[in-house]
């Protein structure tokens, strides 16, 4: 399904780098930063620990901004919202067909521990460790979890807040397997995404955390996520991933894509050229059409942040 917020403009690819521009790249500290996030991982691998990315999703609300008719702005509604029950939702795009993911738990309701996050989802999948990984000591394969929380559409400044404290490293929770193994999510996943309505253009003001010890990256897809944190999110451990410059209808794919770009040794260039064709595939476009809508420490327009 196309839209909203509502539909990616003609977003311009950004022009090569000149040779001043890629040195000047070379320096930012954001590649350390993602750098320092690779070694986190390689760490909890080569210990047997799994790699967990945290989404944070709000269901579409009709009474915030337009979904496209009253069953897919229902915000309270698993079964028809936008941004869960479509194709490329939330609740749908990582439990496709050959998606390669296993989903392992499904919590809703009361078995959420919250009564503004209407779901939960757990899936694994097997990576195969790239080869820098391993000559560091790493296995040569791992798992990857992804945990997917559905909050409530009206619930949309608790799933903010939530996300900014956990990609923070704060609030970390424990979450319990069939098999009775012990996830750990939240703020000690080591990917924190957030995808939905951005609510950050409709507030006059929001106080980021203090980013904790933990290294984390930071991936949010929604309408000019980089206009509100390109400049307070990107810190030495809240890694920036994947922020975006444009209009663009906030799913499941491009978050897929920027997650296992990172889980399987990608740099930042990688990440962008993943997520905008996984976003293009959704969208029957052109990846060139939308590139210029994804935005990391690859793009040229990047903010180069202050050494920390």
């Amino acid at each position: 399904m196309r839209g909203i917020c509502i539909a990616v403009s003609v977003a311009l690819v950004a022009a090569p780098a000149s040779a001043r521009e890629r040195g000047a790249a070379s320096e930012q500290p954001e590649r350390q930063w993602y750098a320092d996030l690779e070694t986190r991982m390689i760490a909890d691998i080569t210990a047997g620990r799994p790699i967990v990315a945290n989404i944070i999703a709000p269901l579409c609300e009709t009474s915030i901004l337009a979904c496209g008719n009253a069953k897919l702005g229902d915000g309270d509604s698993l079964k028809t919202n936008l941004y869960w029950a479509t194709t490329a939702g939330f609740g749908e795009w990582f439990g496709r067909r050959r998606g390669g993911w296993r989903k392992l738990l499904t919590l809703t309701g009361d078995d959420t521990g919250d009564k503004d996050r209407l779901a939960t989802l757990v899936y694994q999948r097997t990576i195969n460790t790239p080869k820098a990984w391993q000559q560091r000591g790493a296995p040569k394969t791992y798992d990857l979890f992804v945990v997917v929380n559905g909050w409530r559409g009206k619930a949309i400044d608790r799933a903010l807040a939530a996300y900014a404290r956990e990609v923070s490293g704060l609030d970390s929770r424990e979450l319990e397997l069939p098999d009775h193994r012990r996830l750990t999510t939240g703020g000690s996943a080591h990917i924190v995404a957030y995808s939905g309505h951005n609510r950050l253009m409709d507030v006059d003001a929001f106080t980021w955390p203090a980013p904790s010890k933990h290294v984390i990256g930071a991936i949010a897809v929604a309408c000019l996520t980089a206009d509100y944190m390109e400049a307070p999110v990107p810190a030495p451990t809240r890694v920036p991933l994947l922020l975006t410059r444009d209009f663009l209808f906030a799913n499941a794919a491009p978050v897929e894509a920027t997650i296992l770009a990172v889980a399987t040794g990608q740099g930042f260039a990688a990440i962008r050229r993943d997520a905008a064709a996984a976003y293009a595939l959704v969208q029957e476009t052109s990846a060139k059409r939308v590139f210029g809508a994804f935005t990391n420490p690859a793009d040229r327009r990047w903010r180069v942040a202050p050494a920390q």
